[in-house]
């Protein structure tokens, strides 16, 4: 493609870049006068009609999810032989060319992954599976947002064979990697595949958060979590090895921020985050605490507040030095903090008792690796395992007296269950369902 030759109504400008589903282009386009970028598809990426069906219903149901986080697809079309796609023409860096030279800030990686985390959710909800998520399929903008690109592309790669239309039948697509297995040769997508799709297993949503783990690990780190010479030691490194602990490799890395990405990493898909929305929530808890997460500004934009911040600084520690001299002025007293968990396993989503005695939460130190819901006084003493089933139970939540709790079950294809505060049967009240909250009188 060069530039002045025209594709429909689109007029090709330049070569932007090109991958393993092939080259893209920005253009023109000259009915609405505006800048897009185009993927021209390698001829052997749509060998037949049916394959190419399902890419196309794909693409329509990618261009139908409106988030800021999600690059716009316009077309999906074919002229002379030549299929393409018209997207969104996006000014930026992708994540690979970010971290090409090492590891990103974790405040950074952080503020990344919060946006890449809302657009999977809102993906997920319309029953859409990226199935392909990598660094070189993220974009930064020079504002600091992120872009998901190639929703879909996976299909052309011959890896869903059994593809279903978008909807509620995303959670039992059946994917079926076409690995090339040749040693020295390794392929992108490969390192970032999740174990169910390596081993042609049933994957949905939570294959996605796999991917996301190891774009995370390797933003936070710079180096990739399963990293070998050859596809085949690969494989193996995904479905038998566990990464060395991103702590290991950035002093000051949040625990929590750490548990995080082990979890998402886990082999089981169960023992995951079971949701992308829940993923974002804690991500969001973390920069919440630390006062951290937003991408750096462009340069240009961050030096009027960094003068402001300098000259604040300043007037500052002329203030607390003058202070300090003064023997009438007296240190303040913090807030004193109580530990309430020292397991080392996962425990989150603290529910605090409407009169503020006792907290329940989820948490797996039960060592069955699953979620449970423990109630603890905090007054003091053990904390108490209110819930023992194999499924996650999770999102606990007080009723107006304290004496019941809800919460989200994974268990009988999930929903909301109540159970006595201190213990007792589990009532199943609703399918489906999340987080629930009691009505105010009970």
């Amino acid at each position: 493609m060069t530039p002045g030759r025209t594709i429909a109504h689109y007029e090709i400008l330049g070569k932007i870049g090109e991958g393993g589903m092939g080259a893209v282009y920005k253009a023109r386009d000259t009915h609405l006068n505006r800048i897009v970028a185009i993927k021209i598809l390698p001829p052997e990426a749509i060998i037949d009609d049916m394959r190419r069906q399902r890419f196309i219903q794909e693409a329509q149901a990618a261009s139908s999810i409106d988030h800021p986080n999600i690059v716009t697809v316009y077309d999906v079309s074919e002229e002379g032989g030549i299929n393409f796609i018209v997207m969104q023409h996006v000014v930026g860096k992708t994540l690979r060319a970010m971290t090409s030279r090492g590891r990103l800030e974790w405040s950074v990686a952080l503020g990344c992954a919060i946006q890449i985390a809302d657009a999977l959710s809102r993906a997920h909800a319309r029953g859409i599976i990226h199935r392909d998520l990598k660094p070189e399929n993220i974009m930064v903008t020079e504002q600091g947002q992120v872009k998901i690109l190639d929703f879909g592309l996976a299909l052309l790669a011959g890896i869903d064979p059994n593809y279903l239309p978008a909807g509620r039948q995303a959670a039992t697509r059946t994917i079926e990697p076409r690995l090339h297995t040749e040693a020295g040769t390794l392929l992108g997508t490969l390192a970032y595949m999740s174990p169910e799709q390596i081993e042609a297993r049933k994957v949905d949503a939570r294959s996605d958060i796999f991917s996301f783990g190891l774009v995370l690990y390797e933003m936070v780190t710079g180096n990739r979590a399963f990293s070998s010479t050859t596809n085949a030691s690969t494989i193996a490194a995904i479905l038998r090895e566990e990464p060395k602990p991103a702590g290991a490799f950035v002093p000051g890395l949040p625990a929590e921020f750490e548990r995080i990405i082990g979890r998402c990493l886990k082999k089981d898909p169960g023992r995951r985050f079971q949701h992308m929305d829940d993923l974002k929530v804690a991500l969001e808890e973390i920069r919440e605490e630390s006062g951290f997460g937003a991408l750096p500004a462009p340069r240009s934009r961050i030096l009027l507040p960094v003068a402001i911040g300098i000259l604040v600084v300043a007037i500052l520690g002329g203030r607390m030095w003058w202070l300090t001299r003064s023997p009438t002025v007296k240190s303040p007293s913090g807030p004193a903090l109580i530990r309430l968990t020292s397991d080392p396993g996962l425990s989150s989503e603290p529910s605090l008792s409407p009169d503020g005695k006792v907290i329940a939460y989820a948490s797996d130190r039960g060592g069955e690796n699953n979620l449970d819901i423990w109630v603890q006084q905090l007054a003091g003493g053990e904390p108490h395992q209110i819930t023992k089933n194999p499924s996650d139970d999770r999102e606990p939540s007080f009723s107006p007296d304290g004496s019941k709790i809800a919460f989200r079950s994974e268990r009988e294809g999930g929903g909301i269950y109540v159970v006595s505060t201190f213990g007792g049967a589990e009532r199943k009240i609703a399918s489906e369902g999340r987080r629930p909250r009691f009505s105010p009188n009970g």
